[in-house]
């Protein structure tokens, strides 16, 4: 396998010196369009009807592989900043291994755990060739779009809620998730657009993918995606003002046109709704308290609501705590804190290149994992995360 080498562009610079050599090995085309592949199979087989078992997760690990491979040099500085999250998945695995009893849901769980941490290794290396995040939000953006022709909007409750039926962001919750990832990125994006034709297609696509964060009816990602974008615009804020001001307008025509009307009705009614979250978390808490070294086993992890009904925890640290303890816990909230850091000093430090985007994202991510389970699994919140504890990373090293 031949590699390329190339020198790091200046808008990488913040994100790459000290803590890599100057030249850096970059994996080669072949593995990052083999990625896609492999996610837009994953996320869209079962609806098109061309599913096979196993194909999808055994693709992933083997381009982990491939990725691991091509920057073997370097695998030590490259690696560095997610080792906790490798850790939290070969602790997890190891404890339920040694610790507790086999079942299916115990084994579905090992396997999301291995094709998660094939995912941390795929996009960390991944991440050294220019311009990864544009692509991946593009690839992302196309898959939200191949799913539409599945979505169907049926009433739950008293609410009519979207879902896309046979794509892996079927579930209301995730689809919105997944289009709020979009609007994040489309509108921070679009802030920092050189020409006045891409601010407007970039915003114009995130109008559209806020409309479907809004049929999903999901109060999490409607909120995560607001906040976010206010952090986008902290530090445009004084500058741009026109930028500001037209996309204020733009939401204000749509909304005008009564475009949202429905959807802001089922959001008043699912703010009467009682969530059960509280509920649940004081559950999983004390569950946890019942076995906080090993928890209850990686298929145990549903908490009881009641009537007879077991559900997720809803939190992704709880998920965890529950799984496998305390160690893999430990392991995952220093994972996210060195995501949160890394964020806060290039909102700091960094004024150029992809990198300014990533606060907003890292805002948008946390509020997600810690309101559903599988977030911090998603392709998506690897990206983020990953790139965001990148960034920490060689920022403490430029200090030093």
């Amino acid at each position: 396998m031949v590699i390329a080498t190339h020198d790091v562009p200046r808008a990488y610079e913040p994100l790459s010196q000290t803590a890599l050599p100057q030249r850096i090995l970059y994996p080669p085309d072949v593995l990052e369009y083999a990625w896609y592949v492999s996610l837009i199979y994953a996320f869209l087989s079962q609806a098109w009807g061309v599913e096979i078992p196993w194909v999808g997760n055994v693709l992933r690990v083997f381009i982990a592989v491939g990725c691991v491979v091509s920057i073997w040099a370097q695998a030590g500085a490259v690696y560095k900043p997610i080792t906790l999250a490798l850790c939290t998945g070969a602790l997890a695995i190891a404890i339920q291994l040694f610790f507790h009893k086999e079942s299916s849901d115990a084994w579905h769980e090992g396997i999301d755990l291995v094709v998660w941490m094939a995912t941390l290794v795929t996009v960390q290396a991944l991440s050294l060739r220019p311009q990864f995040l544009k692509r991946f939000a593009l690839v992302a953006l196309g898959i939200g779009f191949a799913s539409l022709p599945f979505i169907e909007v049926r009433t739950v409750g008293k609410v009519m809620r979207a879902w896309a039926f046979g794509t892996g962001i079927g579930n209301p919750n995730t689809l919105g998730m997944w289009f709020g990832f979009c609007v994040v990125y489309l509108v921070c994006w679009g802030l920092r657009a050189q020409s006045l034709t891409s601010r407007i297609i970039a915003w114009s696509v995130g109008v559209g993918c806020f409309y479907v964060v809004a049929i999903s009816v999901s109060r999490a990602p409607l909120v995560a995606s607001i906040l976010a974008c206010l952090v986008g615009l902290r530090s445009v804020m004084k500058r741009a003002f026109v930028p500001i001001f037209s996309l204020g307008l733009l939401i204000c025509v749509v909304i005008i046109s009564g475009a949202f009307d429905n959807e802001i009705g089922y959001y008043t009614s699912r703010g009467t709704e009682e969530t059960g979250r509280e509920v649940i978390w004081r559950t999983a808490l004390d569950r946890f308290y019942d076995s906080p070294w090993i928890g209850s086993g990686l298929g145990d992890i549903r908490v009881s609501r009641g009537g007879g009904r077991f559900i997720n925890p809803h939190n992704g640290p709880l998920h965890i705590a529950l799984g496998a303890g305390v160690f893999p816990l430990i392991c995952f909230m220093g994972y996210l804190t060195k995501a949160v850091v890394g964020a806060f000093r290039i909102m700091r430090r960094i004024d150029e290149g992809e990198a300014i985007l990533l606060p907003p994202l890292v805002v948008f991510a946390l509020i997600e994992i810690m309101v559903l389970d599988y977030t911090f699994m998603f392709p998506w919140a690897v990206v983020v995360l990953g790139l965001a504890a990148k960034g920490g990373e060689t920022t403490v090293s430029q200090k030093g």
